[in-house]
Formats: C-alpha cells, sequence, structure tokens
C-alpha cells in the first residue's frame, strides 16, 4: 500500500531572503528613504527658505534640539545645522547594519515592492484625509506659512520631511524607546508592551499637530483621526519594519496634500 504524499505547506513569509524579511533590513531601508531624505534637504535650500529663515518640519527640529541636549551641534561637524537629523539617521542605519551583519546585496526589485506598498498602504488613511482636509480649508484658521499657504514644491517638500522625520521621532524613537523600557525593565510581555507604546506614540503623534479650529476651540474629529493615524504607522512599525511605516506616512501626505491643492 503506497503512502499518501503530504501536502506541501507554504513557506512562512519570514523566511531567510524573503521580501518580507529584506525589506525590514537598515540597508534596505536607507536606500529606500534615502531619495526622501535627500529631496527634502533640497527642499529646505531651494523652496523652504526665505528672508525670515527657513521652514521646517517640526519633528525635524525636535531632533535637532535633542541632538544639541547632548552637545551635537552641526556647526562643530562644519555641517550645515539642519542636515545634523539626517547624517543621524544615515549613520544609525549603517550602524545597525554593520552591528548585525546583514548582507550587503540588495535587490532592486526589493525597493521597487517598498515603494508600491507604501502607496498601497496609505490608501486606507486617504478617503478620511481627503474629508479632513475639506473640513480643514473652513475649520482651520490658516497661519503664516502654514500648509494652505505653501507652493506644490514647498508641500511636497515638508510631506516628505514628515514621513522621515516624524517616523522617526515617534515610532522609532518613542514607541521603541518605550517599549524597550517596559518589556526590558518594566517586565512586560512583549505584546502588551508594543500595544502601550503604540497607543502612546499615537495619542503624542495627534497631540503635536494642531487641533484648534478657526473659532479657537479643539477640533476632536481631527484628534481622532490623527490618533487612528499614528496607530496605523505604529503598527506598520512593528509589522513591516521602520522604511515601510516612513514610506507609508510620506506616500499618505504627499498623494494628500496634492490632491487637497487639486
Amino acid at each position: 500500500m503506497s503512502r499518501r504524499a503530504k501536502r506541501p505547506q507554504p513557506l512562512p513569509l519570514s523566511r531567510k531572503g524573503s521580501y518580507v524579511e529584506s525589506s525590514r533590513r537598515p540597508l534596505e531601508t536607507l536606500l529606500f528613504l534615502l531619495p526622501l531624505v535627500l529631496f527634502y534637504e533640497w527642499g529646505l535650500m531651494a523652496w523652504l527658505r526665505s528672508g525670515d529663515g527657513t521652514l521646517i518640519n517640526k519633528a525635524h527640529g525636535g531632533i535637532v534640539g535633542f541632538f544639541r541636549l547632548f552637545g551635537v551641534r552641526a556647526e562643530d561637524l562644519g555641517l550645515p545645522i539642519l542636515s545634523l537629523p539626517a547624517l543621524g539617521l544615515v549613520l544609525t542605519l549603517l550602524a545597525w547594519q554593520v552591528i548585525g551583519r546583514f548582507p550587503w546585496k540588495v535587490r532592486a526589485a526589493t525597493l521597487g515592492c517598498m515603494f508600491v506598498e507604501s502607496f498601497a498602504l496609505a490608501a486606507p488613511l486617504l478617503p478620511v484625509g481627503m474629508l479632513l482636509s475639506s473640513m480643514e480649508s473652513t475649520l482651520m484658521a490658516p497661519s503664516a506659512g502654514s500648509i494652505q499657504q505653501m507652493g506644490l514644491m514647498q508641500r511636497a517638500a515638508m510631506a516628505a520631511g514628515a514621513g522621515v522625520y516624524e517616523e522617526l521621532a515617534f515610532r522609532m524613537v518613542v514607541m521603541g524607546g518605550l517599549h524597550m523600557l517596559l518589556s526590558d525593565v518594566g517586565g512586560w510581555r512583549k505584546p502588551g508592551a508594543w500595544v502601550a507604546a503604540m497607543v502612546v506614540s499615537a495619542l503624542l503623534f495627534a497631540v503635536y499637530h494642531p487641533l484648534r479650529g478657526a473659532d479657537g476651540g479643539y477640533q476632536w474629529w481631527r484628534f481622532a483621526f490623527l490618533v487612528i493615524g499614528g496607530a496605523w504607522f505604529g503598527t506598520l512599525y512593528h509589522w513591516r519594519g521602520f522604511g515601510i511605516a516612513a514610506g507609508t506616512h510620506a506616500a499618505y501626505d504627499i498623494t494628500a496634500l496634492l490632491l487637497w491643492r487639486a
């Protein structure tokens, strides 16, 4: 009597060399995000600078201030002040690449799939974001230098910077740091630590954005949307890594801002 052949089992998504695994690695993350970083840096010089100074993403400015707290000044390194966060991000990912002994070979298809995946994962937020933008046009009070008064390239540069540096601040630093504190120091189980860290980072992400309307009151619907968005980016950061989280954030911001302008 012949043995019954076993049904072949599907390979796990996280197998070594798979797209899911490789797209989380630091070198792929660096090469994927580098065009956004360079585009934002160019925008700071070409489109966001005026006689009153340079308009920057708040998270970007916060990272500059964070470096200053520890005595790290771009001037001492012979660098433009606003380039320090970019340098820090590049060195962090390269150090992670070396310490983790990850392969240095990168497939172009991986970077292309990360681009497509980022826009696909941004799609669920777009309908609500477009509704939010239509409400903001009448309910939010535009201020000098606000996004409502920017040109097309200024908006695109700010969106690229927000995707990278807001995710760096709120997900990699706040969420990752809080998870480490809760699990390694507090002894929390990892699932609970991740959820708590995600919720805290999402709330801080929402509070970080302007929430007052033209009448001076708080727009709680906007706060709720930002918490949902922060939780979505936090979920992506946990399951798909920093590169996809930042890419999705930038994809959403760029698409939403360009659609809102149209």
